[in-house]
């Protein structure tokens, strides 16, 4: 790649005037993408305890870099990390020995550096704030997140739902309601593409933020940092297909603010219309990421083809 092009797809995180906005408001989420990037770079570089340090302090100063733990032990693989176990050839196994290979081979050097390290690198900057601060820094950091009930209008297409059972015990049953679909799409998509880290860790936090019980402006930075790594391997072009992705985005939220505008400052009574628009917003984020998966060349972060890109998987499945 030119480093004509290389600034133009950097440009959509250095120049990118949301992500100044909300660096610029008092929100620390570049601090956070920074620690996930330096932490992907490490591993990239095959150095696997900077690496599992880096991913402690990004687990640490945001609870929500943990789901890249999945992509991470994916990619994290010893026939993926060791080449030359890829192009030996295999010898012949019976069926038993090879599930018992197979099961062992889930336990390797380099996840548990990864779990230990990032395990342990957590817990000690966690107790050093709670030396420093106390139970308040364990309630506000993680346990606040748990229960958390937001009924404040936002993004999220949840939060008319969890606005009219606030304070009955439905509640707990919308934030549970909230969560699975969450989580097993979060999962599936590590689990399907971890070994493209990158794009596997932005489809996450993409699916994250679009399925979260709560959203704001400010979510949208932990996937805009990886456009300028995935965008180059997308066979979309930046200025065509790219523009349309991004009209539908910000369409789909100006239809949202609109509403907010005559709750908030016209005293209007506007809470179905924002549930219809949070509930486009969350189709057009769906359709977004779907376009963006259909047109994404996988990239492996290691192994012989790490060079190489397959063919779309919209071109794959005809």
């Amino acid at each position: 790649m030119g480093d004509q092009k290389a600034a133009t797809y950097s440009a959509l995180w250095l120049l990118n005037p949301q992500v100044a906005t909300i660096s610029t408001r008092g929100s620390a989420e570049s601090v956070v993408c920074a620690a996930v990037m330096a932490a992907f770079y490490a591993f990239q570089r095959k150095q696997i305890m900077l690496g599992s340090m880096l991913f402690g302090l990004a687990v640490h100063l945001k609870i929500y870099p943990v789901v890249y733990a999945l992509p991470l032990l994916v990619v994290l693989d010893r026939a993926t990390l060791d080449v030359r176990s890829v192009t030996q050839p295999a010898r012949p196994k019976s069926h038993s020995r090879n599930i018992g290979n197979r099961l062992k081979g889930l336990v390797n050097a380099h996840r548990v550096c990864l779990f230990v390290v990032s395990a342990g690198v957590f817990f000690l900057l966690s107790t050093a704030m709670y030396c420093m601060y106390g139970q308040e820094f364990v309630h506000e950091t993680y346990l606040y997140h748990v229960a958390r009930k937001d009924h404040r209008h936002n993004y999220s297409m949840w939060f008319l739902p969890i606005y009219l059972t606030f304070r009955s015990p439905a509640s707990a049953v919308m934030g549970l309601l909230s969560f699975l679909p969450q989580a097993i799409v979060v999962s599936v998509l590590g689990f399907v593409y971890g070994r493209d880290l990158y794009f596997a860790a932005f489809a996450q936090t993409f699916a994250f933020v679009a399925y979260n019980k709560v959203c704001t402006a400010q979510y949208f930075m932990w996937y805009m940092c990886f456009l300028p790594v995935i965008w180059p391997y997308n066979s979309q072009r930046l200025v065509v297909k790219g523009l349309i992705l991004l009209g539908v985005w910000f369409g789909s939220q100006a239809l949202y603010l609109q509403q907010a505008y005559r709750l908030e400052f016209l005293g209007e009574n506007t809470f179905a219309q924002l549930w219809i628009a949070g509930l486009a917003i969350f189709v057009a984020n769906n359709w977004i990421l779907q376009q963006i998966i259909t047109t994404q060349n996988i990239v492996p972060l290691f192994g012989t083809s790490s060079h190489q890109t397959s063919q779309p998987l919209a071109k794959k499945a005809q």
